[in-house]
């Protein structure tokens, strides 16, 4: 089983850094300098925080200067006296990781994720045993290599070196690696993160991938620390000279039993490269959603327009994980409900209906932007959520090395779902043919919204009907009005219809005798004329392109 891991060290550092947004023009108030951050649940907030009250995550600013996890803020603040403390709620990191791993998806079958150091574990089995490895999104990559790159070490470098791009332009710093098994996977991705961040090794690779049975081999080099193991005993062996896995698995197994106890048999295991750790799947919600809680309240549209866009972008990229699109799209807000009269409703919804399915980023916040920029808030808005309610799948196309695509293809969905919250649902749509004799009410102009003017109640649940006349050739270009042509001017290629009565209860435009309509040539082409049988005039009505 072939596991991809993804570390990431600074994870909850960089929601600090990230989290906070300003009110004016929606600038974020990133928090620069020696960082640290205590992981709690509320009550606990910053004001709370005190003296003896142990950091969980440093920054390496805060590293640099001697700071480190496990210290107080105390003692922390003896060696950095600039040092900034805040506070990260647990639900926020699995949030986080939950979104990567639905990310994740678009690159495996099957995702996992671990959040350091919190009660729930949603991959209990991988992570069981585990050293404080921080927080690790897993992606089993089995058999995918070969989509990348002819050959399995290649592709799955490629695969590896793609999802670490897409994750990092969500703004984490990340490592991955790939093994056989998970907690090799994640070892080694946690030993490249470390490897990365050390500025004497600034070029060093995010990426490390072990061939298929060499898990022994890649793991020698790295530090017992790494093994899952206490502190007393991490100490013992070092003052045994053990400073390395392989200097581990060079021990007789019989003196390392007695002395690990219990631990001995996964940590010796795990030193051997033996990892059979099943990965527990995580299923994403049916109904993806993201959400911003806002430091302050914001009244104008730019900084709405600024929250907006970050939730799009992560929206999309859960969106292109599913391989799916949304075909209606609901900015719920949250106001403040000291600014709003008793009984008025707390939150204001901001709903648009798209003509095409869109999952793009972009797309989606272009569809948004008309609607954000006409509503009027009511009140500041202290949060927003951005659902994706209504998805629907997204097919895949081959792309054609020697084709090119019609810019159509991608454009023309974006400019109809623009267009429709612009202008409202009911003013886009298409012609389309109806099902009418008469040829002035052959084009019928049908919005997106609603269903096909005439339509039977069978034809609207899905079920295909006959038009009228289906096998007659329409005009690609009809004339708003008739051009009169004489008769010698033309040549009847072809009879296509005669009309001698349409619809009793209607006054029919020609005389009882009706009209005959072919396509004729002309001198400027192909036409659709119509001949009064009666007077024999000859009027052009629209063209064949």
């Amino acid at each position: 089983m072939r596991i991809c891991a993804i570390s990431l060290p600074e994870l909850r550092v960089e929601l600090v850094r990230l989290a906070a947004i300003r009110e004016d023009a929606g600038e974020r108030r990133e928090v620069f300098g020696p960082l640290a951050v205590v992981v709690a649940a509320p009550p606990l907030t910053e004001a709370k925080l005190l003296g003896n009250t142990r950091l969980d995550v440093v920054s390496s600013e805060a590293l640099a200067l001697g700071v480190r996890p496990g210290q107080t803020i105390a003692q922390a603040r003896a060696k950095a006296g600039s040092l900034a403390v805040r506070v990260v709620r647990p639900d926020d990191v699995r949030d986080v990781l939950a979104r990567l791993a639905e990310v994740a998806l678009a690159f495996g079958a099957t995702v996992s994720f671990y959040a350091a150091g919190t009660a729930e574990k949603p991959s209990q089995k991988a992570s069981e045993g585990a050293p404080a490895l921080g927080d690790v999104v897993w992606v089993d990559v089995t058999g995918c290599a070969h989509l990348h790159a002819p050959e399995q070490v290649a592709g799955e470098t490629k695969l590896a070196t793609r999802l670490v791009r897409v994750i990092e332009g969500l703004g984490h710093r990340c490592a991955a690696a790939v093994a056989d098994g998970p907690r090799v996977s994640a070892l080694l991705a946690h030993a490249q993160a470390f490897a990365a961040s050390d500025p004497r090794a600034a070029d060093a690779s995010r990426v490390v991938v072990v061939p298929p049975g060499r898990n022994r081999a890649a793991l020698g080099p790295l530090p017992a620390s790494f093994l899952p193991l206490p502190e007393a005993d991490v100490r013992w062996l070092a003052k045994v000279g053990v400073s390395t896995v392989a200097d581990l698995t060079a021990l007789p197994r019989s003196a390392l039993a007695t002395r690990l106890g219990a631990r001995a048999r996964v940590v010796l295991t795990l030193a051997e490269g033996e990892d059979r750790a099943p990965l527990a799947s995580y299923v994403p919600p049916e109904v993806p959603e993201e959400s911003v809680s806002l430091e302050y309240g914001i009244e104008g549209t730019d900084p709405l327009l600024f929250v907006t866009k970050t939730l799009a972008d992560r929206l999309g990229t859960r969106l292109a994980g599913r391989a799916v699109a949304t075909a209606r799209l609901e900015l719920e807000l949250l106001l403040d409900t000291a600014m709003i009269a008793e009984g008025e409703p707390r939150t204001d919804l901001v709903a648009v209906d798209l003509p095409s399915p869109l999952s793009a980023a972009g797309d989606l916040l272009v569809a948004l932007r008309p609607k954000i920029e006409r509503h009027v808030l009511r009140a500041p808005v202290l949060g927003a959520k951005l659902r994706a309610a209504q998805l629907v799948h997204k097919p895949a196309a081959a792309l054609s090395l020697f084709d090119p695509e019609p810019r159509a293809t991608r454009a023309l969905p974006r400019l109809v779902a623009e267009l429709a919250a612009d202008l409202g649902p009911d003013a886009v749509g298409r012609l389309v043919l109806g099902d009418a004799w008469s040829p002035e009410e052959r084009s019928v102009f049908a919005p997106f919204t609603s269903s096909r003017p005439g339509a039977s109640p069978s034809e609207r649940h899905g079920k295909k009907r006959r038009h009228l006349l289906s096998s007659v050739p329409e005009p690609s270009r009809v004339l708003a009005e008739p051009h009169p042509v004489p008769r010698d001017a033309i040549k009847i290629v072809r009879h296509l219809t005669r009309l001698e009565a349409v619809a009793w209860w209607k006054r029919m435009p020609t005389p009882k005798k009706g009209v005959d309509h072919v396509q004729a040539w002309t001198e400027e082409g192909s036409a659709w004329v119509e001949i009064d049988r009666a007077s024999g005039a000859t009027r052009i009505l629209g063209w064949f392109d």
